[in-house]
């Protein structure tokens, strides 16, 4: 039996050490305050671990980001990279290869992210395997103005972060990549059944594309140009990609570095989209 031993302090309380269900269900009530009062992500080790990795990483991966660099070199650690990760954000699920176009989004869904971050990852992962077209508003460290439109609409500086103008659960804007990736599949899964895969791989293989890549697409490049600060009429650019795809990494690397605002479309294997391309 599961019992717990109990001892009275000086004033006739039971004192014991609890039970192996009771540690579960404080450690749930934990996890539902810290939700409650907006913590930073998943569990608070997760983002101590990054506090700890983003200053190694920029000493280890810094220099000039415009330099000359080895190709073979940076499609290795590339290749590695989504290796890692696989077989997450590269094959389109097949429910949302039948999807109708009246079940797509209407109006364009904004993801505030930046390409080292795993969380972030595991939601382009996501979008990518529902094949959804977003906007993507990189906020590097260092970011001159992505990252202070998501503390003006959230309230804090965390990412994920996701407007989706379609629904009034998005609209407000989300953080928590979880909750994030469930929500997508939710509402433009088309019955696709959500890949458990995706948020519980984080802890083991989420950080090795971080690590393989020296933490490319973290801080934003000190020479990056301003213009996006002063005119909002640029439009931004496109990249068709998907997730996984080694090449296309290298190219969200460099977009996030510059804070270079773009539209993201998805078209991993399966998709419909990739008869456009050819």
């Amino acid at each position: 039996r599961n019992m717990a031993a109990v001892a009275l302090d000086p004033n006739g309380i039971a004192a014991g050490r609890p039970s192996r269900r009771a540690k579960r269900s404080a450690s749930r009530r934990r996890l539902l305050t810290a939700r409650a009062a907006g913590s930073n992500e998943d569990k608070p080790t997760a983002q101590s671990v990054l506090s700890f990795l983003c200053p190694l990483l920029k000493a280890f991966g810094g220099g000039d980001a415009a330099a000359p660099r080895n190709r073979t070199l940076e499609v290795a650690t590339s290749g590695f990279a989504s290796i890692a990760r696989l077989p997450f954000g590269s094959k389109v699920d097949e429910a949302c290869i039948a999807r109708p176009a009246s079940a797509a989004p209407k109006e364009r869904i904004i993801l505030y992210e930046f390409e080292a971050c795993p969380f972030c990852r595991r939601v382009r992962e996501a979008l990518s395997q529902l094949d959804l077209t977003v906007e993507v508003r990189p906020c590097p460290k260092d970011a001159v103005k992505h990252r202070a439109e998501v503390e003006a609409m959230g309230g804090k500086l965390t990412f994920p972060f996701l407007v989706d103008p379609n629904t009034d659960a998005g609209k407000g804007g989300m953080y928590e990549s979880e909750d994030i990736c469930r929500y997508l599949y939710r509402t433009y899964g088309n019955g696709a059944e959500f890949p458990e895969g995706i948020v519980s791989t984080t802890v083991l293989t989420g950080w090795m594309p971080t690590l393989l890549r020296a933490g490319r697409g973290m801080t934003r490049y000190a020479n990056a140009a301003t213009h996006r600060e002063k005119d909002d009429s640029i439009e931004p650019l496109t990249l068709y990609n998907y997730e996984g795809n080694q090449f296309a990494r290298l190219v969200r690397e460099a977009l996030c570095e510059l804070e270079l605002p773009y539209v993201l479309f998805n078209c991993g294997k399966g998709s419909p989209r990739r008869a456009t391309l050819t």
